[in-house]
């Protein structure tokens, strides 16, 4: 992800590329582009089922776990409800923090995410102490937290590395919220998406299940462990304005995981 420090509208942009991706409008002729060939494909199936997890999965920790403190890295443009707006369903004094290190991404942010007990920052997201010093400046280090990296780790070249040095420096007991692309099983739609977005400057990374369990190996992951996001209790939800797209005994491009950082 790059790291700007102005505007660009010249090119098109990971977050509103995204956006339309997942059913959003904010986006540019460009980004239109650059997302119509996808807009069909499996590619963008495991995209939205992985934003519909990550909405699962906050939903769970918020009211089964009493977790009241979330991060998500990479926000992205907000699609409602946001999770911190789920977070605050559960428990008003929940505490979200949004950190993106795109300028146009926090801007936004910035301008739609008016919830009590928000926060938005900018810090380059490989910067391990950059995102340390967000969360310790918002967050109550005492207490568990959330981090939430969905959507995201897949726009990082390090990603693996990115989560395990963020990982030794997170308070006990902290939880991961993971989904991430996959080139298994629909390799042919997910390697075009790679194409597509390379054409248009965003570097695009799938990962293995191998490598994707690997990075989640500090954490106890609770059931149903690592699977397809379309599969992570699917009936555990109240709150979702994103459509299912693939009904739960198919296949999908992506996995998904809830884990718990090892004592």
């Amino acid at each position: 992800m790059t790291n700007q420090t102005r505007l660009d509208t010249s090119r098109a942009n990971a977050a509103r590329v995204g956006n339309v991706l997942l059913g959003g409008k904010d986006a540019y002729d460009l980004d239109l582009r650059v997302a119509e060939p996808l807009l069909d494909s499996q590619f963008a199936v495991a995209l939205v089922e992985s934003r519909r997890f990550a909405r699962r999965a906050v939903e769970h920790l918020s009211n089964e776990h009493q977790v009241r403190q979330v991060v998500e890295l990479g926000c992205g443009f907000p699609l409602p409800p946001d999770i911190g707006a789920i977070a605050a369903r559960a428990n008003r004094a929940a505490r979200t923090l949004y950190i993106d290190n795109d300028l146009l991404a926090v801007t936004h942010a910035h301008a739609l995410l008016r919830e009590p007990q928000t926060f938005v920052a900018k810090a380059d997201l490989t910067d391990t102490a950059a995102v340390l010093t967000q969360i310790t400046t918002v967050m109550d280090t005492t207490a568990p937290l959330a981090v939430c990296l969905s959507g995201t780790a897949e726009l990082l070249a390090d990603a693996p590395v990115v989560l395990e040095s963020l990982t030794r420096e997170l308070p006990p007991d902290s939880w991961i919220i993971l989904s991430h692309i996959t080139n298994e099983p629909f390799w042919h739609d997910v390697g075009r998406a790679v194409e597509v977005l390379g054409s248009a400057g965003i570097a695009y990374h799938p990962r293995d299940r191998d490598t994707i369990t690997a990075m989640l190996a500090p954490y106890r992951l609770i059931d149903p462990e690592l699977i397809e996001p379309h599969r992570w209790r699917p009936a555990d939800t109240i709150h979702d304005a994103l459509r299912s797209l693939r009904p739960e005994p198919w296949g999908l491009s992506a996995y998904a995981a809830v884990g718990q950082l090892r004592a």
